[in-house]
């Protein structure tokens, strides 16, 4: 530990003593401002970032994998963590210390272009990462596809075919967790094939308003008996927002909604629907006090990464909440604290029922394109007759940007 400490305060050190200013990214989940231009013809640009992480913690953790607390089931991986295991029946829930470079991310991007004069821009993105939740060798895991899509459209309009993010709860949280993102901790909403329409607005001083509509995968694989698209019907989302520049930035104010089913877990019984309500608010009142929110209400939300199951009609209350602070140009801090919660009585012995994670961290930039992140993670998890079990962890994150 003291170890730990001296490394950290050299970190620091190193942050404080150099002067340049703060630029690149401030959302590591949807934006990455560092580009490189490929073309002096049609604006395609390659973009995204290298990804180093290391973490220390003091109970053992699982992601995204089964949610009962049967210690064969569980995924610990270090790529993206999100409960913790069940201490009243794992005997081996030791400390552990990890790396990963598995959340690096590139692609390409078109920027809106009209291709000689025509009436319509056309765009398109390529990005991928190399996240998996498989206990794959750390030196070959495969690239994931995040986000691929083409668009047309207009300075109005826009109409989306590809994968994409939902429209569903469309903020993200500043943990420097990339992988876990407060998902099944009170963040929902990720990234599915889709078609998409987009309006958007202007009315007066430089506001906006936006309504977006789309029609969705609703299920999680491309199988064709997948509970989600054996319904034979899609996903419906859908999304109005406003937008009005404030002090330290666009205010942004969001309504979203989705609907879909799947087939019941229990053959021949009522299929289930997934429904959802989400209010999301950010409000960058000061560059020293910037609040953001989302809140949720819904029943069955798994494929938006709720603790809910699809195939079971389980409600679902979560919500997350963080301050950012840019408080000189090269060192920003945020604070923040997620919770994902389901009805007892609709939840079996030993599944989770209840998940939290509060996160505090600090940013660092020695030069425009390169961060340095530390991190303090208090992870809770409540099982279903068991009780909670805890967690602490400290993460360290170094991007380079590009």
């Amino acid at each position: 530990m003291k170890r730990f400490m001296k490394v950290s305060m050299l970190i620091i050190l190193l942050a404080v003593i150099s002067t340049p200013a703060f630029a690149g990214s401030e959302n590591l989940q949807m934006d990455q401002d560092e580009k490189i231009s490929l073309s002096t013809k049609v604006p395609i640009s390659l973009y995204g970032f290298v990804s180093a992480e290391g973490m220390f913690g003091d109970s053992q953790l699982s992601s995204f994998g089964a949610l009962n607390n049967t210690p064969a089931s569980y995924n610990r991986i270090m790529s993206g963590f999100n409960r913790v295991v069940d201490e009243s029946v794992d005997g081996n829930n030791d400390a552990f210390i990890s790396g990963t470079v598995q959340n690096t991310r590139f692609g390409f991007n078109l920027a809106p272009y009209d291709f000689g004069g025509k009436n319509f821009t056309v765009d398109a993105r390529l990005e991928m990462d190399f996240f998996s939740t498989n206990n794959l060798s750390i030196h070959s895991v495969l690239p994931r596809i995040r986000r691929a899509y083409a668009g047309i459209g207009q300075e109005r309009w826009h109409i989306l075919f590809g994968q994409e993010w939902d429209l569903f709860s469309p903020l993200n949280t500043a943990t420097l967790n990339i992988g876990g993102n407060l998902w099944q901790q009170g963040n929902l909403g990720f990234r599915r094939p889709q078609i998409r329409f987009s309006y958007n607005h202007p009315v007066w001083e430089d506001s906006k308003v936006e309504a977006d509509a789309s029609i969705n995968l609703p299920g999680n694989s491309m199988a064709f008996n997948d509970n989600g698209n054996t319904t034979g019907i899609p996903m419906f989302q859908g999304r109005v927002g406003f937008i009005h520049p404030i002090w330290a930035g666009p205010f942004k104010v969001y309504l979203s909604a989705l609907y879909a089913r799947h087939k019941n877990a229990v053959a021949g019984q009522a299929t289930v629907n997934n429904w959802g309500l989400a209010l999301s608010v950010d409000a960058p009142i000061h560059k020293y006090f910037k609040p953001s929110l989302e809140l949720h209400y819904g029943y069955s939300l798994g494929s938006t990464l709720s603790l809910a199951s699809d195939t079971n009609r389980q409600r679902t209350i979560s919500g997350w909440g963080q301050i950012k602070s840019l408080w000189l140009g090269w060192l920003e801090s945020n604070i923040g604290y997620g919770l994902d919660t389901l009805k007892g009585s609709q939840v079996a012995a030993g599944w989770v029922k209840r998940n939290q994670m509060g996160f505090a961290n600090i940013r660092f930039k020695p030069i425009s394109s390169f961060t340095i992140g530390l991190e303090y993670n208090f992870l809770r998890t409540n099982y279903q007759g068991s009780g909670s079990s805890n967690a602490n962890t400290g993460l360290l994150n170094v991007i380079y940007f590009f």
